[in-house]
């Protein structure tokens, strides 16, 4: 029987447990320029973020999850979230 949290096995997202674990440089060291892109914008997708950015968009647009709306408040992501938009944008300053 299945469980409502199938999303454990869906590649869709790069971390599929952002919001309630904090990511590590480690996990973060075998991610493209681009994946790392994306992992940051998929905390505020999960939160129907919509992008300006087309490439992001339609990146986030062929997600079965995503559903995006246009406003969107930084004050709605939790702990963990706004930690891991830190972690991640710092770790991508520090590999350019």
């Amino acid at each position: 029987e299945e469980t409502a949290s199938s999303d454990a096995g869906d590649q869709t997202f790069i971390f599929p447990d952002s919001d309630t674990a904090y990511i590590t440089d480690h996990e973060l060291s075998g991610l493209s320029q681009d994946e790392l892109r994306y992992a940051v914008n998929e905390i505020y997708a999960r939160h129907h973020r919509r992008f300006k950015d087309s490439q992001l968009q339609a990146y986030f647009d062929s997600k079965s999850w995503y559903t995006g709306t246009v406003d969107f408040d930084e004050n709605t992501l939790n702990v963990y979230e706004k930690e891991n938009v830190k972690v991640i944008r710092a770790y991508i300053e520090k590999i350019k």
